[in-house]
């Protein structure tokens, strides 16, 4: 019989690969959502506090991507990504195992620093392998399997609380991440030859950073995703004390809304997949934030007239996910296309302007949160129409 092994792409499989342990890191803040109103209570900090965990987390997924780019460009993708692992299940450990506030932050602010790793090393890997359409495709996969993380994260998250205690949410983790870097170890293949890398030149380097920051293909589409994605950071953090803290429901049913939420965004990515083709990237990405924006609008008119209407505001949260989604994986590829500088240097600048978002919408909930849903409205509205602006003005010009 004919072996076919030598027949098989070694990329086919990395996708899932790397999707599976992306998931590991993002459950990291999903998966505890439930559990930080027990968290503030268990180590006697303000709800507000508690939510600084989420916010360094994301002040740590923006600190490294500007060394760690070029350091990919240098020494290949698979090196960082494997490092990178390792140290985001070394501080998993620290986080269960955290004696108080102090000691969790700073665990989670290497926790967050591990993540840099997905985007300039993983997602690199990605672009340089798949055209267009095929990584976009790719993208919205993953993005469709990622985002399991955020819709099912919280349920599980929940159950383990009813049983056990936060603690133990960090410890599965732990190993769960564990599983997914050694498989790495072991599958991941390399997609930057040696004869492409780079030498590290930082004035070469910087000058790369300032090609692409003043490219404004790249900083438009890449603000597209961010303002969008910022509305979902919000959601996140506020989530939890809005439901089971304002309204006074059970993790599970935090849970069940937030299964609502993030299914609305794995069904975008699904869209995304079947008709980035036929419709063309430009067009998702208008219907996309059209959608948004309706999702937007119908949640600052529910809270309004109807201020205590919870579900309402469920159903304009799982309108605006579904065209962020649509919207989402189309300006990224359109972002990492509109240059030329080393793509270890488009992806750290990319994942940078992201992540430092997440971290504003982390912030932002901490220092202006107020418990009511019209608050969680008016940011949806406000982030949305930035998005718009973006791109209006991207298409004008």
């Amino acid at each position: 019989m004919m072996n076919t092994n030598k027949y098989i792409n070694p990329l086919a499989l990395f996708p899932f690969i790397l999707v599976f342990y992306e998931i590991t890191n993002y459950l990291a803040n999903d998966m505890y959502l439930p559990a930080l109103p027990f968290l503030a209570k268990d180590l006697t900090i303000s709800a507000h506090l508690a939510q600084m965990t989420l916010t360094v987390w994301f002040l740590g997924t923006a600190s490294m991507q500007l060394i760690l780019g070029p350091i990919s460009d240098r020494v290949g993708r698979r090196p960082v990504l494997i490092g990178g692992g390792i140290i985001f299940i070394s501080s998993t450990i620290f986080c269960a195992l955290a004696p108080n506030i102090k000691i969790l932050l700073i665990a989670r602010f290497f926790q967050g620093c591990s993540v840099c790793t997905i985007g300039t090393a993983g997602y690199s890997s990605i672009h340089e392998s798949f055209n267009r359409h095929k990584a976009i495709k790719i993208l919205a996969i993953m993005g469709s399997i990622t985002v399991l993380a955020p819709a099912f994260g919280p349920l599980i998250g929940g159950l383990i609380i009813h049983w056990l205690n936060w603690r133990w949410i960090f410890g599965i983790l732990a190993l769960l991440a564990f599983i997914a870097v050694l498989i790495l170890w072991l599958k991941m293949p390399e997609s930057l030859p040696k004869e492409k890398r780079n030498f590290i030149v930082w004035s070469s380097i910087f000058k790369n950073y300032k090609n692409i920051i003043f490219n404004y293909q790249f900083t438009l589409n890449t603000l597209i995703f961010c303002f969008t994605f910022l509305g979902m950071i919000a959601w996140i953090a506020a989530g939890p004390f809005l439901v089971i803290e304002k309204f006074h429901l059970s993790t599970f049913s935090f849970g069940i809304f937030q299964a609502m939420v993030f299914g609305s965004l794995i069904l975008g990515s699904q869209v995304v997949k079947y008709m980035v083709e036929n419709v063309g990237a430009n067009k998702l990405i208008n219907f996309g934030l059209a959608i948004s924006f309706i999702g937007s609008a119908l949640a600052f008119i529910s809270t309004f007239f109807l201020p205590h209407f919870l579900l309402g505001l469920i159903i304009a949260l799982m309108l605006f996910a579904f065209g962020s989604s649509l919207a989402f994986s189309p300006s990224h590829r359109i972002a990492i296309e509109s240059c030329t500088e080393p793509m270890g240097a488009r992806m750290a600048i990319f994942s940078s302007l992201m992540c430092l978002f997440g971290f504003a919408g982390g912030l932002l909930v901490s220092l202006t949160y107020s418990g009511t849903l019209n608050w969680m409205a008016n940011l949806m509205l406000i982030v949305t129409i930035a998005a718009c602006l973006c791109r209006l003005i991207y298409c004008k010009i």
